[in-house]
């Protein structure tokens, strides 16, 4: 089978010649810290051909963001620590020196949106047609920007859908395509507790809201999603934490339910095969009210949030999920590791639908070493070896560097805030 043939497999729940090669994506902050346990600049360009990762292909460039983008300001700075107004409206603080490239530091004091009349202004930034959503930008026709990671910034380059048209359609990958999700999209405007409040005091602004950026991301999605076959298409929400979604199932009923039900219709009449959802944390309450109406699948089944692979496998027959790897046992000793994949691997053997990566990006406080480990292990029982009897043999880590320092997230922690002595 090509891996586009193994991925389309494991949607439909047919048979499969093995698991994909996909264990999860490394943070920019988490290759600066293996970096410097051995880690070369060649390896890290090639990751995935080092690690033997399997691949995909995306559809090219879709920005989601406000365009023009609101002018930044700096409001304060004191000590490593900066307040601005970034080009979405929101008064934040960052780092103002990061101690690794994409360690998050950003929180956020105000949201621009929190009357119909900041709602109506900003609107104006939300032309699904602007062509420099799809367009590739050089870098003088970007604003610079005190951002300090790619999350809600406006990068030059990129590549036009129309240029993948071709390379797509005859690609023995599987192609991925990604948008943020309107409870994502509408959060960011109005902050979870500004937004939380809102479903109360303004629902008709809400459904207003909801319904235009579910109009925004057909109308931008419509010609290309007609040219390009998407096998899946991922529908970015973060919208849960331990045991709980941050709206509740009521809510999601009145509000995100209508709007799914337009988004899948949507995806199957342009002949997208599966449409996911990206969600952190407990995928069970979200999955109560969505799956199988308006949704094929979930990612990336965190373990610490209370989901367990096995059981969504289970109660919710048919539906495609990767992830559920726990970070967290990934980070300890190879038999807790070991124990960990064993358990997520036999699940997806067992039920199909399923293909095991890391339950999120994979953090810096993993060391080198032990993801390599896990990815020779996976890689073996992808291949359909003993889950109790196969030992990796452990070839990626004889080609690593000799470590030079170890990960602490607490140093990183006081770097980033100024707060080291």
């Amino acid at each position: 089978m090509t891996q586009r043939e193994r991925f389309l497999a494991i949607i439909r729940g047919e048979e499969f010649d093995r698991i994909p090669y996909m264990y999860g994506g490394p943070r920019a902050s988490t290759f600066a810290a293996w970096r410097k346990q051995g880690l070369s600049a060649e390896q890290q360009r090639a990751w995935g051909s080092f690690t033997g990762a399997d691949g995909g292909m995306g559809i090219g460039k879709f920005f989601p963001g406000p365009w023009p983008g609101r002018e930044e300001a700096i409001v304060e700075e004191r000590g490593n620590r900066r307040i601005w107004r970034d080009a979405w409206g929101a008064l934040r603080e960052d780092a103002i020196d990061q101690p690794t490239e994409g360690f998050a530091t950003r929180r956020y004091l105000e949201y621009p949106v929190k009357t119909r009349a900041d709602w109506e202004s900003i609107r104006e930034h939300f032309d699904p047609h602007s062509p420099e959503r799809t367009q590739p930008l050089a870098a003088h026709q970007v604003r610079s920007s005190l951002n300090p990671d790619a999350y809600r910034h406006h990068p030059p380059g990129g590549t036009h859908w129309r240029d993948l048209v071709e390379r797509c359609n005859v690609s023995d990958l599987p192609v991925k395509a990604t948008f943020y999700g309107p409870y994502w999209a509408i959060r960011d405007l109005c902050g979870m507790e500004g937004l939380s409040i809102m479903f109360y005091d303004q629902p008709s602004l809400v459904h207003e809201m909801f319904e235009y950026w579910t109009w925004f991301m057909m109308e931008m999605l419509d010609e290309p999603l007609h040219a390009i076959k998407v096998d899946e298409f991922v529908i970015g929400e973060d919208m849960a934490y331990k045991k709980q979604s941050m709206m509740s199932p009521p809510l999601m009923r009145e509000f995100l339910l209508p709007q799914y039900r337009k988004l899948y219709a949507f995806m199957k009449e342009r002949g997208v095969e599966a449409m996911t959802m990206d969600s952190d944390g407990y995928s069970n309450q979200i999955l109560d009210v969505l799956y199988p109406e308006a949704l094929d699948g979930i990612n990336p089944i965190e373990i610490a949030a209370g989901n367990d692979p096995e059981e969504i496998l289970t109660s919710y027959p048919g539906i495609f999920i990767h992830g559920g790897v726990d970070k967290r046992e990934l980070a300890k000793s190879r038999e807790r590791l070991r124990a960990e994949v064993r358990t997520r691997y036999e699940s997806a053997w067992r039920h199909g639908g399923y293909i095991p990566t890391c339950d999120h990006g994979v953090p810096p406080d993993i060391p080198l070493r032990n993801f390599l480990y896990f990815v020779e292990l996976a890689h073996g029982l992808c291949n359909g070896e003993d889950v109790d009897r196969y030992e990796p043999p452990c070839k990626l880590e004889t080609q690593l560097r000799p470590i030079e320092e170890m990960f602490d997230h607490r140093s990183a922690i006081a770097r980033a805030y100024g707060d080291e002595e």
